[in-house]
């Protein structure tokens, strides 16, 4: 069932996110609401609070909610989280929520998801250093030039970011990557182990796979 995984913010919402959606509404959130689904109001303020949390960089979490050119984006997310407590409340309805075979498979996504962001949260992402930027970006100027490209490159500060994504997809960072998230897997296991022990009764220890 071991199956915890670090990922990037998407469109692919969590469910201990979705599920708590709502759970802790401030009394002092007065924003508009911007969905209501099935008499459960969803207010811009949450609606934020849930872009912003998949989209740690402020900017493109700016764009996409105020951007006229990203409105189409903006609304299919919306979309995408009211579609989703919409199917919660279903569930509710008609008692799923009771269902121990679905709450099995609920307590299974919550842990990963938890898992995910225990991960997510201890990792460093690294970030290179403008001398690394520059050496790339001379690096594609060359090959633009070697390539017959005559047309001008655009200005350095420019295409900074755009060189930030490019170093951090190269095959050297994407193995440093996977080595550091390997280890940080390690060590949530270890300290998972120390914080939170578990027992077995004689009939029931499970075989020790890799060590874990």
């Amino acid at each position: 069932m071991r199956k915890v995984t670090q990922s990037a913010p998407a469109l692919i919402f969590a469910p201990a996110l979705i599920f708590g959606l709502g759970c802790n509404k401030s009394a002092q959130d007065a924003s508009p609401v911007v969905a209501n689904v099935g008499g459960q109001k969803l207010t811009q303020k949450e609606f934020e609070d849930v872009v912003r949390s998949f989209y740690p960089d402020k900017a493109a979490a700016d764009a996409l909610l105020h951007s006229d050119k990203m409105r189409g984006e903006r609304n299919q997310m919306l979309k995408a989280i009211a579609e989703q407590k919409a199917i919660l409340e279903l569930a509710r309805l008609e008692g799923l929520d009771q269902d121990p075979k679905v709450r099995i498979a609920v307590d299974s996504a919550l842990a990963n998801a938890y898992g995910s962001a225990i991960l997510e949260k201890r990792s460093a992402q690294p970030s290179p250093t403008e001398t690394e930027l520059r050496k790339l970006y001379d690096e594609v100027v060359a090959r633009q030039k070697a390539a017959g490209v005559t047309q001008d490159p655009p200005p350095f500060e420019t295409v900074k970011s755009t060189l930030a994504q490019m170093w951090a997809q190269s095959p050297e960072q994407q193995q440093l990557q996977k080595q550091n998230n390997d280890r940080l897997k390690t060590e949530f296991f270890k300290e998972l182990k120390e914080k939170v022990p578990v027992t077995y009764a004689e009939d029931y220890q499970p075989s020790q796979v890799g060590g874990n």
